[in-house]
């Protein structure tokens, strides 16, 4: 298949980011000086997840308690696409989401004051079923299932490079559906797809190989991004991250077994795989490296995502990281 412009999807997402503001967030006229336990106050928020291992800190934050210790009532609502995800976050019904740094750049070009809060523990996969595809480079010519516009295709974008290639070098395929990306690579009507976890764990259970990975702690291009509200009130910014932290903590000093009921039924492992997962070692709230929000913001621009170049600086939320 061609490679796709920008897709009507896109546009209208696009749109709806211009169209729409946030609304005044419930944290207007909180305290401005960072409260001890006994002095604050709650503060409710709504937070966005993605059925993906970087929403694991914030779902054991929440089982735990640790947002509640914080004096937060926090609701965690999760999508099962980024579109719907980005609709909730264009009508301003979140408070903060797990998103990526390409769509943060949609964000920032439909003026919606989004900032980055924290980097987070991603990782995309490029797999394939087809015995003669073993490398990157073997990708030439082959077709390769994504969504344009989006971070797995800056990862796919970043992967060829290192072997001589570009994405005019691919055929991209626009399949939205992971589930669907997943069968028709196992049935050998594509070539190759690019899949987060856990979808790339179940479908190398199936079958499929992956080819390359990133590096879900050097390469961080998945976020924790909040709302004009929360990123003005870096008091409560902190409250949110000193739970996540606490949450990264215990993660770390356990094992997936520990945690089967948020791998299940919020991230949607199956079962039968949970033995077999590896949580990767995460990492407490920290800012993203400049040099990666700057590849991915000329990737952004040369996609049509964004009209200009944007500043990392200017899109980071300081202060409110250790």
């Amino acid at each position: 298949m061609k490679k796709l412009g920008l897709g009507l999807g896109t546009l209208l997402v696009a749109t709806l980011l211009v169209a729409c503001a946030p609304k005044e967030s419930s944290l207007k006229g909180s305290a401005s000086k960072t409260p001890t336990a006994k002095t604050a106050k709650t503060v409710d928020l709504t937070f966005g997840t993605m059925s993906a291992p970087e929403s694991i800190p914030l779902y054991l934050a929440q089982k735990k308690g640790y947002f509640k210790a914080q004096h937060l009532n926090v609701t965690l609502q999760n999508f099962k696409s980024p579109k719907e995800r980005d609709a909730a976050v264009a009508s301003g019904q979140l408070d903060g989401a797990v998103t990526d740094v390409v769509t943060l750049a949609a964000y920032q070009n439909g003026k919606l004051g989004w900032k980055i809060a924290t980097g987070l523990n991603g990782s995309f996969g490029i797999l394939t079923n087809q015995p003669s595809i073993k490398t990157v480079a073997d990708l030439k010519g082959k077709t390769v299932a994504t969504m344009p516009h989006q971070t797995p295709t800056f990862y796919l974008d970043q992967a060829l490079a290192q072997v001589g290639l570009s994405e005019k070098d691919v055929k991209l395929s626009e399949v939205a559906q992971i589930p669907a990306r997943i069968q028709l690579c196992l049935d050998r009507k594509i070539d190759a797809m690019i899949v987060p976890d856990p979808f790339m764990a179940i479908a190398k259970a199936k079958g499929a190989r992956v080819i390359a990975q990133s590096d879900p702690v050097a390469y961080q291009t998945t976020i924790l991004a909040v709302a004009p509200g929360l990123a003005k009130n870096k008091p409560v910014a902190r409250r949110v991250l000193a739970a996540y932290n606490r949450a990264v903590q215990t993660l770390n000093a356990g094992q997936a077994a520990d945690f089967q009921g948020i791998l299940t039924q919020d991230i949607g492992y199956p079962a039968a795989l949970v033995p077999k997962v590896e949580l990767v070692r995460y990492t407490k709230a920290h800012a993203v490296k400049p040099a990666v929000l700057k590849a991915a913001f000329a990737y952004a621009k040369s996609e049509g995502v964004t009209a200009t170049t944007l500043d990392p600086a200017a899109v980071s939320l300081s202060g409110v990281t250790e």
